[in-house]
């Protein structure tokens, strides 16, 4: 095999024979000086290129040909084109070393889109990613995959010795993942957006998951800036206004994400008669949002060729929040990421949520997406009602306009507070208004609800009043929600319903908290949830600490819901519909989590000795079936089987379930919901602990809690 060929197979291959991360990132000294030259001068010299050669010439002729009469060299190119979208990753590799006439067309397809993960976690029915690609790469995920690092470093390698490569590549996504050396990491992604900022022409979308976010924001629009990036990007983000026109308007830019200053909002009008502002006219996606959060006031500038020429929008988003306080937690992140002060900062009003900003500029009946971070501090003191009047408009928009037909995907998501609400006020200010819009809706296929409740409400005390009763209020809380669905014209909701997501159902339904035994968190009978809680108190639990045992396990158990709803992201591919979670990968977010929280290293001789029972040096990554997270994580999967049970028998057409970052998926024969990345079963190792137990018919000591019974 020639060395082409050889760098072609291991440069998109992904078998099991991994090499260590460490030594591959030695084996490039020269790189970090490469990626962080502002130049991009790059010594080829000092690459090992006798171990990574050329990978590809521009268009060399090939030894192999096709007979003169050969029905590929009479198929015209878009049609090879056409089968190719049906090839997985590897063929391609294969074909485009077959003849010279594959040779272009593949190399299009396999380089067109690119998506980087490293150490990419993956839905739990693939043993290996060799399999996960050949399933899923090009197929649902619509681009070629690298998921391991020395794959990535061969890429590195290949894009800057053939620059003719880059202009291939139309979609480039560098997601989350998993990575020891967060600095080398960094190191890379700085690499790749001043890269494709000099050499690429053709970037159709670019995205970067950066470490830090607030360097991310500015590196991105920063490499927006470039003449010969805008050529043919279709999605835009601006923080200030002449981010929008200079050095000129990208012709193609159908999706347009406005992070903008409040006090430049407040000076400029958006005149849609007039440049640069009548490309508002083309766009497809619209995302609005301030420094402040006052997304609202961006739309409240649009000015109009006329009041029934709204802006025709496929997709809506809109980051608003009335009367923010320094108390909120999400201000501290607000506050970092404000790249320009200014004295007129501090007369920005706040402003109240108010649905006329949305209808009188933007053709809601046109919208088939519409995502809605909103939230008003006022209505959890009952100073202000905008957010139930906000939704009780929309309400009455939606019923005078047939339950907006058009509109197939909602979510809404608030913004985090230290200060939670109680009941009654969650159902009057807010489950009331936005189930009452939500009923409305009578083609809604995907449904998204994020309070945004934070993980350590779990830690909080209980009433004083019986178990029982505490349970029975969390349920009434639940049903009040849930069941108010079931209303005989509501039918379609329930019926056309695909995707359910509840990010932080424990936190925002649960707000009673009983004595943890006869809690909703535990609720299974099984060996493996009892061999959960004693490796728990086992390893976790602190006698001297002045807290009791059940406290102690909703803490931990809340820590781990907190990483579930916060951390966890799917990789979701760029295209129109993107409901297929079992063929998409996962970011689990940070490793070791109640290790990191709770276990304290020690020093021993000037070195830190780590003296618990966590594998952190052998399974830093925390892989390890017997991981602590990940046997919490099946813990909970085993607690949450009534409420899946419960929803699904309500939502009848479910095919995907997402409940506290656990996402599910129906099994169309058998008709029950499985978790998707999540084991549903312990590991024989743990059950092992109990075997004796278990085959004397021993069964674990109560009390448990109930659900609906």
């Amino acid at each position: 095999m020639s060395d082409s060929r050889l760098l072609c197979n291991s440069l998109f291959n992904d078998e099991d024979e991994d090499e260590d991360e460490e030594m591959l990132i030695d084996e490039f000294p020269n790189i970090n000086k490469f990626v962080t030259n502002p130049n991009l001068s790059f010594n080829l010299d000092q690459i090992p290129v006798k171990q990574y050669p050329r990978l590809f010439e521009k268009y060399p002729k090939r030894t192999t040909s096709q007979p003169y009469n050969s029905i590929i060299s009479k198929l015209p190119p878009y049609i090879i084109s056409i089968i190719l979208e049906y090839v997985s990753q590897f063929d391609l590799v294969n074909l485009c070393l077959t003849c010279s006439h594959f040779y272009r067309l593949s190399i299009e397809r396999l380089y067109k889109r690119i998506t980087i993960i490293i150490n990419a976690e993956l839905p739990v029915k693939y043993s290996n990613s060799q399999d996960y690609i050949i399933e899923n790469g090009l197929k649902h995920m619509d681009s070629s995959l690298i998921f391991k690092f020395e794959n990535l470093i061969k890429f590195i390698t290949t894009l800057n010795l053939n620059f003719d490569l880059i202009q291939f590549i139309k979609y480039f996504i560098f997601d989350k993942c998993l990575f020891k050396d967060e600095e080398k990491l960094q190191i890379l992604q700085n690499h790749f957006i001043s890269f494709f900022g000099k050499y690429s022409t053709g970037l159709n979308f670019l995205h970067i998951s950066f470490i830090d976010f607030n360097q991310g924001i500015v590196k991105l629009t920063n490499f927006l800036k470039n003449a010969n990036v805008r050529n043919k990007m279709f999605k835009l983000l601006i923080t200030s206004w002449s981010e929008l026109f200079e050095p000129f308007v990208p012709s193609n830019m159908t999706n347009l994400f406005m992070m903008l200053q409040d006090q430049d909002v407040v000076r400029e009008s958006i005149n849609l008669n007039a440049e640069p502002y009548n490309m508002f006219n083309s766009l497809f996606t619209l995302t609005v949002s301030t420094t402040k959060q006052l997304g609202l006031s961006i739309l409240d500038k649009i000015v109009l060729n006329s009041p029934r020429m709204k802006l025709k929008l496929k997709g809506l988003t809109i980051f608003h929040k009335h009367k923010v306080t320094p108390n909120d937690m999400e201000d501290l992140m607000l506050e970092s990421h404000q790249l320009n002060t200014d004295p007129s900062d501090e007369e920005i009003k706040p402003m109240k949520l108010d649905f006329e900003s949305i209808n009188s500029k933007i053709d809601i009946n046109y919208l088939s997406h519409l995502y809605l971070k909103v939230d008003c501090n006022e209505h959890r003191d009952s100073l202000c009602n905008c957010f139930e009047k906000f939704f009780n408009d929309f309400s009455e928009y939606s019923r005078l306009n047939n339950g907006l037909p058009n509109l197939k995907n909602f979510e809404i998501e608030s913004y985090p507070n230290l200060n939670w609400l109680r009941p009654h006020q969650q159902m009057e200010n807010i489950l009331v208004p936005l189930g009452g819009f939500i009923k409305t809706l009578g083609n809604l296929s995907s449904l998204t609800i994020d309070f945004s409740t934070p993980g350590f409400k779990m830690f909080d005390n209980n009433l004083g009043l019986s178990n029982y009763l505490l349970n029975k209020l969390n349920e009434h809380l639940m049903e009040a929600f849930f069941l108010s669905f079931f209303t005989n014209d509501k039918l379609p909701l329930l019926t056309n319903l695909k995707v359910l997501q509840l990010p932080d159902f424990f936190t925002s339904f649960v707000y009673y908290k009983p004595d943890f035994m006869e809690s909703l968190l535990h609720t299974c009978k099984c060996w493996g949830c009892q061999l959960v809680l004693e490796k728990l108190e086992d390893e976790f639990f602190d006698k001297d600490e002045d807290i009791d045992l059940q406290s102690s396990y909703y803490m931990l158990i809340g820590y781990i819901l907190g990483k579930l709803q916060a951390d966890r992201e799917v990789c979701i591919p760029i295209k129109e519909k993107t409901f297929l979670y079992s063929s998409y990968p996962i970011f689990k977010g940070q490793a070791h989590t109640l290790h990191l929280a709770f276990h304290k290293d020690q020093e021993e001789e000037g070195e830190v000795i780590n003296k618990c029972k966590c594998d952190i040096i052998n399974d830093s990554y925390g892989l390890d079936p017997m991981n602590i997270d990940t046997l919490v994580t099946t813990y909970i999967v085993h607690q949450i089987k009534p409420i899946i049970k419960f929803l699904s028998i309500m939502f009848l057409s479910l095919e995907n379930l997402m409940i506290h970052g656990i996402y599910y998926e129906k099994d169309l024969k058998t008709k029950e919901f499985h978790p998707i990345y999540d084991s549903k079963e312990y590991p024989d190792e743990l059950l092992q602990l109990a075997a004796e137990r278990i085959q004397n018919n021993v069964t674990p000591k109560g009390p448990f809690g109930n659900f609906r019974k």
